[in-house]
């Protein structure tokens, strides 16, 4: 996998050249969030293909391997979208270093539910984006209990060509033990630019905190994504995050496609 996501960037600025359609806004890649909306009857649909986490600290060794995160996305009117996406099916490793062993768990993640609009106008820069998780994932996969969250994602055009993406957040986490609920913040910020005709490049940190009752974290993680649009309605995607603090995975790597319709 690794031979892969290396070559990978190699593969698409070889590929012939299709026109960047402008009008296209994936969610994927990256850790923030768009601003745009999918206009009155358009569809798109995201697909995560794989992604794998890995986490290391004094106590334990954890791999969580990930296949088929689906997301679905509707435009109801020229300003607003409504989302339903599902997580897809984990595999987590995780691994005792005092005793050695190791305990694993398996299945299908939670769904999602969102709600976003555009409130700087059609094809605006800022936007609104709710979202409600529902515990409908396996033990040890799902988060337990209802979340929820709000988001207001901001991209602004730069000189050069370059694009400043901004997405801060405010959540109801799901605690820990996977019962009730608490207090989590943050955002991300991005700077993306295009390549080529068909490839796109953004940088990003992401900065949450979070104020579980068992104990508040700092999740801080840098990323690199590369989205190449194979077609005027295809999207190829690939990002890897590195882990900046303690709350964080130690790497991530993930890659996945999008399809408008």
């Amino acid at each position: 996998m690794h031979r892969i996501l290396l070559a990978l960037p190699l593969i698409l600025m070889a590929a012939p050249a299709a026109a960047q359609d402008g009008n296209f806004c994936a969610d994927r890649p990256g850790l923030g969030t768009p601003a745009c909306t999918m206009p009155l009857g358009q569809v798109m649909v995201e697909l995560g293909l794989a992604g794998w986490d890995h986490s290391a600290d004094q106590a334990t060794i954890e791999d969580d391997l990930g296949y088929g995160d689906l997301l679905v996305r509707i435009g109801i009117d020229d300003q607003t979208e409504i989302e339903a996406g599902i997580g897809g099916y984990n595999s987590v490793r995780s691994r005792d270093r005092l005793s050695g062993t190791l305990s694993r768990s398996h299945g299908l993640g939670d769904v999602s539910i969102a709600v976003r609009r555009s409130v700087s106008g059609r094809g605006g820069p800022v936007a609104l984006h709710v979202y409600a998780t529902l515990p409908t994932g396996a033990d040890g996969i799902g988060a337990g209990d209802w979340g929820a969250g709000a988001l207001l994602p901001i991209n602004l055009n730069l000189p050069a060509g370059f694009e400043l993406d901004l997405t801060p957040e405010v959540d109801a986490a799901v605690n820990a033990s996977g019962n009730g609920r608490h207090l989590a913040w943050g955002g991300v910020t991005g700077l993306g630019h295009p390549l080529a005709h068909n490839l796109a490049a953004e940088a990003e940190i992401g900065v949450w905190r979070d104020n579980d009752p068992a104990g508040h974290a700092t999740d801080v993680r840098a990323a690199l994504s590369l989205a190449w649009q194979a077609g005027k309605n295809w999207q190829i995607d690939l990002e890897g995050d590195a882990g900046l603090s303690g709350a964080a995975p130690r790497h991530s790597l993930l890659i996945g496609m999008a399809r408008r319709f």
